[in-house]
């Protein structure tokens, strides 16, 4: 049976890095503020072959630079989500990086509401719980100057950036655009998952400490675990989270965080 066409409005969202049909579990990958789906791209040499990456593929970045960034979490989330259960077969996982954390919950959560195909389990990175979420405060109300100060204290801006204006300004309106998402993210009722959650939270990062991290606890009903790596904020530019004990199985947090904190690899 011919696999039918993806609809053209859901198409954009969503790519596959690393096409792997007998695959038995694909990875969905939601970017860091500012970041596009490039910035998952090299893990997927690194990926067990049971694997499949994708990467979401937002407004104002890479492919979809000329489209104006988005400023509210509905915005991102609704046509992720109809870009999921569209494109991506079950069984799959999903992995947010600090502002993906919480897109990635958010996705999550609307799948499980609407009854469609929900995720096997949700993997956070470097991100407040929701019910936390405005942890990046009026960094987005910023100008250049201060914006791209904030951002080189994360190590999120290279000196080779910097030096070019041209591109530095065709970033900062969307980062700017991601941290007013985190920034005005707001629920009354943050619904458990009826599904493991397991976060990864970097020892030496600023902006969300591993304690902060560990409020994703209250997010499941099911099973949590927290795994403690060496880095700051954006460490994955360095090292990759342990992804292959996650989606094994959950790992004992105490010995993945023992194991990260002396610099074991996955």
């Amino acid at each position: 049976m011919a696999t039918p066409p993806v609809p053209p409005a859901t198409a954009a969202w969503l790519s596959c890095a690393t096409p792997r049909p007998s695959a038995p579990l694909r990875l969905v990958c939601l970017p860091y503020a500012g970041a596009g789906g490039g910035a998952f791209r090299p893990w997927a040499a690194g990926l067990a072959p049971d694997v499949e990456l994708w990467t979401a593929q937002l407004p104002g970045r890479e492919r979809r630079l000329a489209e104006p960034p988005v400023t509210t979490m509905d915005e991102l989330a609704a046509p992720l989500v109809d870009a999921v259960a569209d494109q991506v077969r079950p069984p799959f996982a999903i992995f947010g990086h600090s502002m993906g954390g919480l897109l990635g919950y958010e996705v999550t959560r609307r799948l499980v509401a609407g009854g469609g195909p929900a995720p096997a389990r949700l993997v956070v990175s470097a991100a407040l719980p929701p019910h936390r979420a405005a942890g990046t405060g009026a960094a987005h109300t910023r100008d250049d100057a201060g914006l791209t100060a904030w951002l080189r204290e994360l190590g999120g801006v290279p000196d080779e950036l910097v030096a070019d204006p041209t591109l530095l300004g065709l970033i900062l309106p969307t980062v700017r655009a991601d941290l007013a998402v985190v920034a005005s993210y707001r629920r009354s009722v943050v619904p458990a998952l009826p599904l493991p959650v397991d976060a990864v939270a970097a020892a030496d990062d600023p902006l969300v400490d591993p304690d902060a991290v560990a409020g994703w606890a209250a997010c499941t009903t099911v099973g949590f675990s927290l795994t403690v790596v060496p880095g700051g904020h954006l460490y994955l530019h360095d090292s990759p989270p342990p992804l292959h004990r996650l989606l094994a199985g959950r790992p004992t947090p105490d010995r993945a965080a023992h194991a990260y904190a002396e610099g074991a690899t996955p």
